[in-house]
């Protein structure tokens, strides 16, 4: 009977975290919809995700309830979470879209519920177990949707051809495929028998990048794996380590001053340019706009909306309906102003120092995973926007390495009453 509970238990974080991820459902919800196409995502009727959710937010409330005494006290340890939350909260007061900032907010303090479970319940290690468990699943199922049902796992329109997997867009496909890139990264550190997994792990999730044709997500994924670079030559012993880092920074210097001369060359590659397609064009007017309200901002989710919102001054100006800012930042920002994005930045340079104070001794994989996490966090919110997004699997991530990274400094310990995650609990467990 424990057994069967354990085994269930993991099927409810696995496929609530491809939910999250925005896997499956959405792009059957949709048809097989893909920009370019007649109609909108707007004209299609999501009531079952949103029924799910809500039974996720429930059952996670009902699982943090049982062990409530441990919970809390993880939650203390926390302190800028508890207030951020206490501030998008109280964000409704002053909103300026106050009916759709409450319903935003339940949807927030939902799946918060559900990434705390996952941080508290699971040790880091078996986080990370359960992390690559679930992206081989959406590998595999992505490899699927592509051969069997091309209308499904291809997009049409004016992406015709580009893989998007379970996904409903080959740009969030690509940016999922990057993590998926990165939690196999961090597994490749442990060594030992099963070390080909992760290998076959990495080597379909670049794959999938590169036939996502998504730009981005392939200059993201270069980027990260240089990081992950130094930070592996980090683990190495310290006469070693210093004349290698060194002499990554020096050919870093002479890079960089390459890429300044040839800069538009190179972005114009890969189908960019020096906005970034035109992302930077709206930062000035949003950042104008937030200067209107720049202490508390508009309230959580109170800026874009529709014609009435705060945000259709932008769209009048940028002369295109963007949903968001495409910075994490500026929309933080401008959602909960100065104070807001201050709070923010303290917590997450609080995870990021404590990710950087694991010791060598500890597993070399948690250490790197946690830091690689923090940094992929920062690079795909400077074009894009998904910090604190409600229903969204960046944030469960966030808020359960947040709760994971704060008991120790030195070493990460594994609660007293964890699962633990072997092939006799799943068959396809990366151990």
């Amino acid at each position: 009977m424990k057994g069967l509970w354990r085994f269930l238990e993991l099927v409810f974080v696995i496929a609530y975290l491809i939910l999250y991820a925005g896997g499956i459902l959405t792009l059957f919800l949709s048809g097989g919809f893909s920009e370019g196409n007649a109609g909108s995502l707007r004209d299609v009727d999501f009531a079952l995700i949103r029924q799910l959710l809500l039974v996720n937010y429930g059952i996670s409330f009902l699982l943090l309830l049982w062990r409530w005494k441990y919970v809390v006290q993880r939650l203390f340890r926390s302190p800028f979470l508890l207030i951020l939350l206490g501030l998008v909260v109280c964000s409704v007061l002053w909103s300026a879209q106050p009916s759709l900032t409450q319903t935003r907010v339940i949807a927030l303090l939902g799946t918060t519920l559900f990434g705390i479970y996952f941080g508290t319940r699971f040790s880091p290690k078996e986080q990370l177990n359960i992390l690559a468990i679930t992206f081989s699943i959406i590998l595999l199922l992505s490899l699927v949707f592509v051969i069997a049902l091309p209308q499904y796992g291809k997009m049409s329109g004016i992406h015709a051809g580009a893989w998007r997997g379970i996904f409903i867009h080959k740009n969030p496909f690509g940016q999922l495929m990057v993590l998926s890139s990165l939690i196999f990264l961090s597994l490749s550190l442990r060594g030992g028998q099963n070390s080909w997994k992760a290998m076959l792990g990495l080597t379909m999730s670049v794959f999938m990048i590169v036939m996502s044709a998504s730009s981005s997500s392939l200059i993201n994924f270069v980027t990260l794996f240089l990081v992950f670079t130094v930070l592996k030559v980090t683990l190495w012993p310290d006469r070693v380590m210093i004349p290698v880092i060194s002499a990554l920074a020096a050919f870093g210097c002479f890079a960089s001053i390459f890429l300044v001369e040839m800069l538009e060359l190179v972005v114009g590659s890969v189908g960019k340019d020096l906005t970034l397609t035109g992302r930077t064009d709206i930062w000035p007017i949003v950042i104008r706009q937030g200067l209107q309200r720049p202490i508390l901002g508009y309230g959580y989710s109170g800026f874009w909306g529709d014609w009435n919102s705060p945000g259709a001054a932008v769209w009048k100006d940028y002369g295109w309906l963007a949903p968001n800012a495409h910075n994490g930042f500026i929309d933080l920002w401008i959602q909960l102003g100065f104070v807001g994005a201050a709070v923010f930045i303290l917590g997450f340079l609080q995870m990021f120092i404590r990710s950087l104070q694991l010791s060598k001794q500890s597993d070399p994989s948690l250490y790197s995973w946690s830091v690689i996490y923090l940094i992929f966090t920062c690079l795909i919110n400077s074009t894009e926007s998904s910090l604190m997004v409600n229903n969204s699997l960046n944030w469960v991530l966030f808020v359960s390495l947040g709760i994971s990274l704060q008991l120790q400094k030195s070493r990460l310990r594994q609660p007293k009453d964890s699962i633990k995650i072997s092939a006799d609990n799943l068959a396809h467990s990366v151990e």
